[in-house]
């Protein structure tokens, strides 16, 4: 075996956040007097525009949490209502209900029963530009927060806009923006339209043409907002710009499982403020336990301890073999970087990557079973993905010797269509650790487990299959997994895009509708 393929003989170099914050640490040399005090005066006005940046986009954030795209959700819903209206406006056109005659009409001003739908929808469009002016606005707030954020840190002399995933994030956060403009206009259209309608009678030439044409504005606004789906983020919350960020980059063998997993889903901006804050700790470690192992514990033991395998005494006692108590408080009930923090991040990769966390809980339950003995293999991936699909390994040698293995995947559903690892597993007896807590012998079985992280790009449609094999240095079949999984979207994104469909191909109705009269006179049919 090759000896770069031996985790013992990989050189254990930084990576692109540790380097950062390594920059961010370092002491910069002492400037002039004068440009100091100015450069002071400018950071405090700076500092003074973020917060008053940040409590605005609190209060939007709020709105929309409530409002908009969560809890009442608005914006979903009074576009369909405005259809129905224009629907229930157009039916009545040419005659007012018996029951709208009389004191009913009096109310409304004496005017027909269409137009006064028709009002009434103009109301409701404008309403619902009112609430996208507010998203307009929040991403506005949390744009400019974000470019003040980064040029605090690319100040310090770090070239944060190269770093892993942040052209990504970028993109992520311009293409909301765009898909909210696009949106925002054509409903802007559609308000416009209906506006100069209602300035004349219902029976007037030409209103039919403008309430179709409007009609078809709505229909393809409501439509993109609802195929184009729009991320939620802000910097409200440490956590927030998450969802803003997909990793561009992760590592192929894990060597800290919980760290790699958990880090490769973290947006850059976060990611280097743990780390920074998590390396003033240095000189509160255990003898012997360096940040990484830190980090690792840290993680691995909220997990268990959220998931219920460990109590809060156990969770304390385990931290304090790597760190003092005082410290573990301090990490724990840190305002931002806390517990709530390490929850989200924990939620967000379990969402992102949930194949790895159910390896661990079957590894957890494997350990259990003290008959066990040789190579422990499994693997596991999504059921049902329409993107990229994550494929995780574990091989845990559990013989007495050390393993030369082979780890072949292989698949004419997914690219690339075979990825072949060549592993070094040393040995690790369970018996050998005596008796240890149960999170201690799932803790050092998950570090001396080899465990692979492959990336599998759909190439078609429909149900797929991946066959991962293990085998020893001469070719011999260890062990082998057949998987099976459906490359489709979820129900719910089916239904979000037939809605969206549907709007799409009314919008397209309402706009051809009024013209084919028109092409008809002119042809002379």
């Amino acid at each position: 075996m090759d000896e770069k393929t031996n985790p013992s003989f990989l050189v254990d170099t930084e990576t692109d956040i540790d380097s950062m914050v390594a920059v961010l640490e370092s002491d910069t040399p002492p400037a002039p007097n004068l440009k100091n005090l100015t450069k002071e005066h400018t950071v405090i006005e700076t500092n003074s525009y973020k917060n008053t940046l940040k409590t605005r986009e609190a209060t939007l954030s709020g709105v929309d949490d409530l409002l908009i795209s969560r809890g009442a959700r608005l914006v979903v819903f009074l576009p369909i209502i405005v259809v129905f209206l224009y629907g229930l406006a157009q039916s009545y056109r040419g005659a007012d209900p018996d029951w709208w005659d009389g004191s009913v009409r009096q109310l409304f001003f004496e005017l027909s029963f269409s137009k006064s739908v028709y009002l009434l929808s103009l109301v409701i469009m404008v309403a619902d530009l009112l609430l996208l002016f507010v998203l307009h606005y929040l991403l506005w707030v949390t744009r400019r927060i974000f470019q003040i954020e980064t040029n605090e840190i690319t100040s310090t002399g770090v070239a944060f806009e190269s770093a892993h995933g942040y052209s990504e994030m970028r993109a992520v956060i311009e293409g909301a923006s765009n898909q909210l403009n696009l949106t925002t206009s054509l409903m802007v259209l559609a308000t416009f339209l209906l506006g100069i309608a209602l300035n004349f009678s219902i029976d007037t030439e030409g209103v039919p043409v403008l309430i179709a044409l409007s009609t078809g504005a709505l229909l393809s606004g409501h439509g993109v907002y609802l195929v184009s789906e729009r991320p939620r983020f802000n910097t409200v919350k440490p956590w927030g710009m998450l969802d803003s960020f997909s990793p561009p980059i992760h590592p192929a063998l894990l060597n800290k499982p919980f760290t790699d997993v958990i880090r490769a889903h973290v947006d850059p901006m976060l990611a280097v403020r743990f780390s920074k804050y998590v390396s003033s700790f240095n000189t509160d470690l255990q003898k012997g336990v360096n940040l990484s192992d830190l980090q690792e514990y840290l993680l691995q033991m909220l997990d268990m301890f959220r998931s219920g395998v460990i109590d809060e005494d156990d969770f304390h006692n385990a931290l304090t073999s790597v760190v003092d108590s005082k410290t573990i408080d301090q990490i724990i009930n840190h305002p931002e970087l806390g517990e709530e923090t390490l929850d989200r991040l924990l939620m967000h990769a379990r969402n992102q990557c949930a194949p790895f966390f159910r390896l661990n809980d079957r590894l957890r339950m494997h350990l259990g079973n003290p008959s066990n003995s040789g190579v422990w293999f499994d693997v596991d991936m999504e059921n049902l993905t329409l993107g990229q699909a994550n494929l995780f390994a574990f091989v845990l040698n559990q013989s007495d010797e050390r393993q030369d293995l082979i780890l072949r995947v292989q698949t004419p559903d997914f690219k690339p269509n075979e990825c072949v690892y060549r592993l070094r597993a040393d040995p690790l007896e369970i018996a050998s650790l005596g008796d240890v807590p149960e999170y201690e012998k799932l803790a050092k079985s998950m570090i001396g487990s080899r465990i692979v992280w492959q990336t599998l790009i759909p190439s078609s449609m429909g149900d797929a299959t991946v066959t991962v094999r293990l085998e020893d240095s001469l070719g011999n079949l260890i062990s082998g997994k057949v998987l099976t999984a459906q490359v489709r979207p979820d129900l719910f994104t089916r239904l979000r895009m037939t809605t969206g469909a549907i709007f799409m191909i009314g919008a397209a109705l309402a706009i051809i509708s009024p013209l084919i009269p028109f092409v008809g006179r002119l042809l002379g049919l």
